[in-house]
């Protein structure tokens, strides 16, 4: 399920994006830039807002966005799910197939300076 709400005020934009991922869910977005992965391929909640600011017409913008992503389960952003088994319901005690803890929330703020020519 995704749900888009936008605003544009005479250039700037204000952008705000829910996404939901069931505990089944598999995302083909595996070229991710950020250190938190795909808020696409996320087994649960993810939320993201941003704005842009044009600076000189279209040619130098500025954008801050934030992006929150609440996992509810195991596998997300990986390509077949799981590497060690079935994906279950994260809890604080929940750890991978190697032992390790699973990343049960992620956030990520970012400031960009576009220029296009």
């Amino acid at each position: 399920m995704v749900l888009f709400i936008g605003l544009i005020f005479c250039y700037c934009i204000i952008w705000v994006e829910y996404n939901h991922g069931s505990q089944y869910w598999r995302s083909i977005t595996y070229g991710e830039d950020t250190n938190i992965g795909s808020k696409v391929a996320a087994r649960g909640d993810a939320y993201e807002a941003y704005f842009t600011e044009p600076l000189v017409d279209d040619i130098l913008s500025l954008q801050i966005r934030y992006t929150y992503i609440d996992y509810k389960y195991t596998g997300s952003n990986g390509f077949f799910g799981s590497t060690s088994e079935k994906s279950e319901l994260i809890t604080p005690t929940t750890v991978d197939g190697r032992g390790y803890s699973v990343v049960d929330k992620a956030q990520d703020i970012r400031f960009y300076i576009r220029y296009r020519y």
